[in-house]
Formats: C-alpha cells, structure tokens, sequence
C-alpha cells in the first residue's frame, strides 16, 4: 500500500463579499477526470458571480435592484426573484414573523437571509448536472454536502467558535446534508426581526453562534437566521422541522445542541 493520501480537487473565489470554496472528493476527479472538473467548478463560479449581480441590494444595476425601481428584466431573473420572494414569505408565515425580508425599522427589501443558501443550492445542482455526486459547496462558511469525501468517509465540516476566527467549535460530519451558521461574528448587525422585543434581543446576544445542519441548505440557513433571532427558543423551533438539528455555541463556549458532534482536542 503506498503512502499517497488522496486529496479534494479544491477551487477558492471570492464573491458574495466572502469567500466561497468547492471541494471535489477524489472519486469524481478520477471518474470523470480534470478538464470535466475544472469546467464544471468554472461553471459554478460563474453562477455564483451571476447570482451575486442579480441579488445585490448594494449595486444599483442589479436584477432585484431594477425590478424594485420598475425597470424591465429579463424573464430568467424575474422568476428568479418571484422564488426568492415567495420563499421569503413562506418563511415569514412558518416563522411567526421572525424571518423577513424587508428590515422593520426601514421598509427595504433585503433577501440575504435566504439567498446566499439559495446561491449555494443552485451551486451544487448546477454541479450534478455536470455529473458531480461528491462535492462540497460552500460561501462564507455555509456548505452543502454532495456525498461522502471518500467511500465511507463523510465529509467533516467545522463549526467556528464565535469568540475566535481561528478557532473551532465543533466538528460535524455530513452526507448529503448542509450546514449553516448565524451569529453576529457572521453578519453583524445584519440580523434583526419583525418580532423582536427588549428581551429577545438581550436573550439573543448570550449566544454566540446558531448553525442548524439539515438536508436543504435553503432552509438551513434560513432556519439558522430564525433560530437566532429566536435566542432560547430556537433549538425546538428547528428541531420541529424533520431531518434539522441545531447547535448553539455560547458566548462562554459552552455548546447546546441536538446533533452529533465531534469536539476538537
């Protein structure tokens, strides 16, 4: 047996205002081979700079930016945002209120709860169509898994201690499931909620982190902004939802969670 370890084709960018990352496990580099791979990770990159340009609510000359000023676009991004928007609102229902798209204290549309998870799912699908079934997607710390890493071998996804960049939490191991997390270390001040009072806003500043692991990274990382948003009453919230666990890390570092979890040495 020879000491070669085999390792993931991997592809870094950055778009979205973060850094996305593609990992391809061994058997499809060798199943289908390396120009089939680097086109199909081209692709996926173009996608994902496609969506960042439909979506941005900080370009003027965006697809959602022009549909909200009234300008004509074309049909594909129209139905685009028609999905987002209904997604949106059906997370909006499911969630009492919690997930919204528009910021209560403005009025203004924003849609980045829900469309980084999507950017991610249209990733991974663009990539099966490619012929790809064990891959890694993600964008700023949000993956889908595709398969194993190795027959086997499920993929290993780190959760980030939200007191340090370089530290991690936990370690989750995933097959065909995502992995999403919220917290302020992720998206600052970004987070709020229709229904937030005085008291949940103070019960959601004693958690550091909510990731939430489940089989669509849509809802993940939507049920992740809720949970949140939620503080103590987001873990049986999520776990309401069949198939999704959630895992709050502490301010202190201390971990509350419904999943399992493999903790760092």
């Amino acid at each position: 047996m020879s000491g070669n370890v085999r390792r993931p084709v991997r592809h870094s960018f950055e778009v979205m205002g973060t850094v996305a990352s593609i990992a391809v496990a061994p058997a499809d580099g060798e199943r289908l081979g390396s120009e089939a791979i680097a086109t199909a990770l081209m692709s996926a990159e173009a996608l994902l700079h496609e969506l960042d340009l439909r979506f941005s609510h900080y370009r003027d000359d965006s697809g959602i930016s022009r549909w909200q000023r009234g300008e004509a676009i074309d049909d594909v991004t129209r139905r685009e945002i028609e999905h987002v928007l209904a997604a949106c609102d059906s997370l909006a229902r499911e969630s009492g209120g919690v997930f919204a798209s528009r910021n209560p204290r403005t009025g203004d549309l924003d849609t980045a709860g829900f469309v980084k998870g999507h950017a991610i799912a249209r990733a991974a699908d663009l990539l099966r169509g490619h012929g790809l079934e064990n891959a890694l997607v993600g964008v700023g710390g949000d993956v889908q898994g595709m398969g194993t890493a190795e027959p086997k071998r499920p993929w290993r996804v780190a959760i980030e201690d939200p007191r340090s960049s370089s530290a991690v939490a936990a370690l989750v191991d995933v097959t065909d499931r995502a992995v999403a997390t919220s917290g302020r270390a992720q998206r600052g001040d970004h987070l709020w909620s229709l229904t937030w009072d005085g008291s949940r806003l103070a019960d959601s500043e004693t958690i550091g982190s909510f990731t939430v692991i489940g089989p669509d990274i849509e809802r993940a990382d939507a049920y992740a902004t809720v949970g949140y948003a939620m503080g103590p009453d987001g873990p049986p919230w999520v776990a309401g939802h069949e198939g999704y666990r959630s895992v709050v890390v502490h301010g202190d570092g201390s971990i509350l969670t419904d999943a399992d979890l493999i903790t760092p040495h």
